[in-house]
């Protein structure tokens, strides 16, 4: 807006009538603050180091053969704190599942030095919520209900105490402010000393977690968490919202037990303006929804400053800058272009999402009348060029010791009791070996590094078919004399890396299914299946950002599929499904088959790795649980109705439950010189392939047509396209591109 000139006023100078505006007319914040937000997500209970594919800032990929670890993520934190030491520290979802010790520990052994951080706020993801109610409570909660830890669990909550924590200047002693708490005073059935879980001691939001039934009807609707926590830095109010992952009903059903979920979108109004009215300046929202679903939200807030995206495994190695209907990708190291400083200055927001513990994301916020007018986003790459924090390196190695060999060659046993497992028995999965055991090798990258078909997924496949196959019990049931026909790997988004050439250890395995589900079998209608596979597609790339579930596409084992994700689903078409073979054969609506993969303890019996309406649903278990190599045979649920009862989880498969780690082992034993080919496992051969379903004879598509990349996402190098994929109009859009 201009201004007139005004008139001289007779006895006053120009510079005194300057000063008496500058006394009395400047805003609070004229004079320009500086925000620096430190970002780290999905570190997935990673502690050590491991391969990983990096990016560099143009979106080209290197290999490194050491990438991440908390120590490397110490060293960048610390350092970014040195520049400046009122930096935010943020994290987001996943950060208690995702290894062998996490999952052996019920999450303390990631807990531990994860409270050496100095975490200002957290917020968490769906695997959070994996090991129950229970531990979710007692970890993150700071009011309402800490529930007795169950007794099965107990047996993982007592690897790790608050007095294994060894004393480290600087790091854990007095002097730091480090603190370990354990509740196990809880009444009236408190939680025996030892075996509590470690309790996060930075703080956790979340605005669309709720209270539900078993708990009293009183609690019911109330939430678990607080939505949001209020900072202020360099003299600026800033509003740090949470809002967790959505789709943990849609996991194992004893991952929702006593929770009600939201999307977040109801209650962020009223939230922002609960914000505002303490005073907020800068508003971050750090949501675990997902790439696709923040992007949305922070184009229709225009009070959102900063979207911190976690869940997708995506990397902004460029920040998006999104506002209406607009997305702009900024190029790392340079300034800012002319079209997103407009977005920002209609109210836009700054989107980023970093990938595990191979990133650090740096944001730094040029606040100037109290809004962002300009900012610098680095996506830091964790790789073997950052040292290694000593004292965190001493910290981490006091959680490994368990699980690597000592002098005398022993590791010390973990065992893990899902749902319903109890004592006195060492029943449930046992982990005995060394996890730096190197099981086998590769000729080619392991990696889930695509949305579609991937070689790990292949591999994972086929070794739980060619496993469950050899089990001679499976040709006696009546209508599986042909033993089995197909199995799945879950499209999960983490794992490690192990580059052509490496080395598989134990660990590795671990992290590609770091969840204890039991290996399983039943029979399915071809309809099942393929509707089966048509709704994870649709999970993956609905046009509806809100309707994507998060997770890539399954592994298929004697499975071959053409889909259709440009043109389709359409009236006619129904659904991007185009052919589905098993076996060599058209897939028959009609005709059983039989089904081997993985069941998720406490779910419904007629379920195999997210395929509902099976029948004659067994198990495999092992003769001895500690020999992967023991003879496997089938064995009836132990319970098959009233699995779960209020807060009660029935235990469902046997003792010695064979697990998706012990398959992948007896593969590997199987295979010529233990190693994985990308000549028996690669994706040229052609799983899945994408087609144009509108030209005759249905001519195969590259990928990258197909799914709609580069038109349909603001950044070709990530992995899934935000917007998903097929017709326009069904993201309610008629004429128009996202």
């Amino acid at each position: 807006m201009k201004h007139k000139t005004q008139p001289f006023n007779g006895g006053k100078t120009l510079l005194s009538v300057a000063l008496l505006a500058a006394t009395v007319s400047l805003p609070a914040h004229a004079h320009k603050s500086q925000v620096t937000l430190i970002e780290m997500g999905d570190l997935h209970g990673t502690l050590v180091p491991h391969a990983a594919i990096m990016k560099n800032p143009d979106g080209s990929e290197y290999a490194s053969a050491s990438a991440g670890g908390l120590a490397r993520l110490k060293t960048v934190v610390d350092g970014i704190r040195s520049d400046n030491p009122e930096a935010v520290l943020l994290s987001t979802g996943d950060l208690t599942h995702g290894s062998a010790e996490a999952m052996f520990t019920l999450g303390d052994a990631m807990m531990v030095p994860m409270n050496a951080f100095g975490i200002d706020v957290y917020t968490p993801g769906n695997w959070d919520f994996g090991y129950g109610g229970a531990v979710f409570r007692n970890r993150f909660t700071s009011f309402g209900p800490k529930p007795t830890i169950p007794g099965n669990l107990r047996t993982m909550t007592s690897y790790v105490s608050c007095d294994d924590v060894p004393e480290i200047a600087g790091l854990t002693d007095a002097a730091s402010g480090y603190s370990c708490t354990e509740i196990t005073n809880t009444a009236p059935y408190p939680t025996p000393a030892g075996m509590g879980v470690i309790k996060a001691n930075f703080d956790t939001v979340a605005l669309n977690l709720y209270n539900a039934a078993p708990l009293p009807e009183s609690l019911q609707g109330k939430p678990v968490l607080p939505a949001y926590k209020m900072l202020e830095r360099d003299g600026v109010q800033i509003a740090v919202i949470g809002i967790t992952a959505s789709i943990v009903p849609q996991q194992a059903d004893a991952f929702n037990i006593g929770f009600r979920f939201s999307q977040g979108v109801e209650e962020l109004p009223g939230i922002i303006a609960e914000v505002k009215g303490l005073g907020a300046e800068l508003i971050v929202v750090q949501s675990e929804l997902g790439l696709p679903q923040n992007i949305k939200i922070a184009q229709h807030f225009e009070d959102i400053d900063v979207m911190y995206s976690a869940h997708t495994h995506e990397v902004t190695l460029g920040a998006l800058v999104v506002h209406d209907n607009k997305v702009i990708r900024t190029t790392p190291g340079a300034k800012l272009s002319h079209d997103a400083r407009k977005l920002l200055r209609k109210g836009g927001a700054i989107v980023v999402e970093t990938n595990r513990d191979m990133y650090v994301g740096r944001l730094d916020l040029d606040i100037s009348g109290g809004k962002v007018s300009g900012f610098d986003w680095e996506a830091i790459p964790v790789d073997e060029s950052v040292a290694e924090d000593a004292a965190m390196l001493e910290l981490v190695a006091a959680m490994e010791e368990d699980f690597i060999a000592g002098e005398d060659g022993e590791v010390i046993r973990h065992t893990f009791r899902p749902g319903g497992f109890m004592p006195p028995a060492l029943n449930g999965l046992q982990l005995v070996d060394d996890l730096d055991t190197v099981v086998g090798y590769s000729d080619t990258l392991l990696l889930r590094h695509h949305v579609l078909e991937d070689t790990l997924n292949n591999f994972l496949a086929d070794a739980i078919l060619s496993v469950t196959n050899s089990v001679p019990d499976v040709r006696n049931v009546p209508c599986w004399e042909n033993g089995v026909d197909i199995s799945m790997a879950n499209g999960f988004r983490f794992g490690n890396a192990v580059l052509a050439g490496g080395e598989i250890t134990l660990r590795d395995l671990y992290t590609w299914f770091p969840i204890a589900p039991a290996v399983n079998i039943a029979d399915f209608s071809g309809a099942s299946i393929e509707g089966s596979l048509e709704t994870i597609l649709g999970a993956v790339f609905n046009r509806n950002a809100f309707m994507q579930r998060g997770g890539w596409y399954v592994g298929l084992a004697n499975m071959e599929q053409k889909v259709d994700l440009r043109n389709r689903p359409f009236g006619s078409s129904g659904g991007r499904v185009v052919e589905t073979m098993i076996g060599g054969q058209p897939l028959d609506p009609g005709k059983r088959y039989v089904f081997a993969s993985c069941y998720g303890h406490g779910n419904a019996l007629d379920e195999v790795c997210r395929t509902g309406g099976g029948a004659h649903h067994k198990f495999f278990q092992l003769s001895d649980p500690d020999n992967y190599a023991s003879e496997i045979t089938l064995a009836e649920p132990v319970n098959t109705v009233g699995i779960i009862t209020g807060a009660t989880v029935k235990q469902v498969a046997p003792d010695n439950y064979l697990h998706p780690v012990h398959a992948l082992r007896r593969y590997l034993d199987s295979l010529p010189n233990n190693t994985v080919t990308e000549a028996q496992f690669g994706v040229g051969q052609g799983r899945v392939v994408t087609v144009d379903s509108t030209t005759a004879g249905n001519p195969a598509e590259s990928e990258s047509v197909q799914i709609g990349q580069p038109g349909n996402t603001p950044d070709v190098t990530f992995v899934q396209p935000p917007f998903g994929a097929g017709p326009t109009f069904f993201s309610g859009n008629i004429g128009e591109d996202d």
